[in-house]
């Protein structure tokens, strides 16, 4: 059987703590598949082709963030059902997801190729990067459904409360990245198609290598394509809890596109910054996010067996230390900024342009850092539609006109400002809603509230 971990008993902290580390690993690797990708074509090719790079990140993760939402919703259902040890829904349900993220992938990856060019256009990509942006981006949807199927295998296994297998895999898979990058970019001659070649076939690695593992090891999830089928009642509750956060995650990356068109407006050489920042900021969030998918798994199964309050323990738990490491991050980038926009970069304007974003928006990283265990919570909790009306108010409500009126006062700095205004006004929503108890409202939360009670009375 594959690795499966009970987050319902022992030491609160601990089992966070655990089941965090090997998810800040495989996180911090995924985000290096285009780190890398940034790092050898700036470095073996010129400031255009990195912008291509640069530019493509946030058209293919408004598609590849949104459908992996719903990963998040079957992750919370394999918890709820894992803490319950009920097998018989846990496997109905693990293969309506497959049916469906199958489907969905693949819709993702005929529509993302097919509109490219009209994408790369939207977000204002200068002239001298639109085709090596579109050989770029129009390659990594096409082999975009790899890149689900590998998500897909981690929210099952997040569910199980395993966390350390699919960081094997994606250590596998990274560095296979850095070898085909190399073969591609340097030997090659390919650029950034070369690039996103690479990232494909690393993708691919991991997805068989997660196939395989299951299959071999007899876990109730086995990918027969005999078993796979769509289940109604499985495939309604897996749009209720995924739904929000798959709109979540479209909504934020919309938004995260608009403000690269921002960016983009101020040249070649802010656009090819700002894609550097964003990559640099990915790696300081490596941490909170890892601790919010960490808590939405830890919540849903304690919801699972009855134990709402270890549920809260686990909030304060993660929050104390998610913010303890933010603290430390933030400091550490501001004084770091040029150094580490050397290693993608050796033009003196594009290290100017980061180095004075990234010492604004590392103050940012605390409000992500509280904002993080929060969502964890109220996903696993299955308050995930309120997630997605904070997404909305923070994003369009704060973060988007902040930027657009911060850079005009401001310059190209004015959008880091807008990256501390959004996610703050997002935690003051959360947090109110956590405080208030509108999270024992939901299906899942009353179920385990009122098992919880009945268990007391007898």
């Amino acid at each position: 059987m594959a690795l499966q971990n009970d987050l319902t008993t022992s030491g609160v902290r601990q089992q966070i703590i655990r089941f965090a580390l090997p998810l800040v690993v495989s996180n911090l690797l995924q985000a290096l598949y285009n780190a890398v990708d940034m790092f050898f074509v700036g470095k073996y090719t010129d400031t255009a082709g990195l912008a291509a790079v640069s530019v493509s990140g946030p058209i293919m993760n408004i598609m590849l963030m949104t459908i992996n939402g719903l990963s998040i919703g079957a992750s919370v259902m394999i918890g709820i059902y894992k803490g319950q040890g009920d097998q018989e829904n846990l496997k109905k349900a693990a293969n309506t997801v497959i049916a469906i993220y199958a489907l969905l992938a693949a819709a993702v990856a005929v529509g993302g190729a097919l509109f490219t060019p009209a994408l790369i256009q939207l977000v204002h990509t200068p002239e001298a990067s639109v085709g090596s942006a579109i050989q770029y981006l129009r390659t990594i949807f096409i082999g975009i459904v790899f890149m689900f199927g590998y998500n897909l295998i981690s929210a099952f296994q997040r569910g199980f409360g395993d966390s350390k297998s699919s960081m094997v895999f994606v250590i596998i898979a990274a560095c296979a990245n850095v070898v085909l990058d190399f073969l591609f970019i340097v030997w090659g001659g390919m650029g950034a198609f070369g690039a996103a070649l690479a990232t494909v076939m690393a993708q691919g690695i991991s997805f068989i290598m997660g196939v395989a593992y299951f299959r071999r090891k007899k876990h109730v999830i086995n990918f027969s394509p005999r078993a796979i089928r769509i289940y109604p009642g499985y495939a309604g509750k897996l749009f209720h809890l995924g739904l929000p956060a798959a709109l979540q995650q479209f909504l934020l990356n919309v938004s995260l596109t608009t403000l690269s068109g921002i960016a983009n407006s101020f040249g070649l050489e802010a656009s090819a910054a700002y894609g550097v920042c964003i990559k640099i900021e990915s790696f300081a969030f490596l941490p909170s996010d890892a601790i919010n998918a960490s808590l939405s798994a830890f919540v849903s199964q304690n919801l699972g067996a009855r134990k709402p309050e270890r549920a809260l323990s686990g909030l304060r738990n993660a929050l104390g230390l998610s913010l303890s490491l933010a603290a430390v991050l933030a400091v550490v980038t501001a004084f770091a900024a040029p150094y580490a926009a050397s290693l993608f970069n050796k033009d003196p304007e594009v290290i100017r342009y980061v180095s004075g974003y990234l010492r604004v928006s590392c103050f940012s990283f605390l409000c992500f850092a509280a904002a993080h265990p929060l969502i964890g919570f109220l996903r696993g909790t299955g308050n995930g539609i309120v997630t997605l009306f904070c997404v909305c108010i923070s994003q369009y409500v704060v973060r988007i006109p902040a930027a657009m009126l911060a850079t005009r006062r401001m310059g190209f700095n004015g959008v880091a400002v807008a990256s501390i205004l959004g996610p703050l006004s997002a935690v003051c929503l959360y947090s109110l809603f956590v405080a208030s108890g509108g999270w024992k409202r939901s299906r899942e939360a009353r179920l385990a509230l009122a098992k919880e009670g009945e268990a007391r009375t007898e």
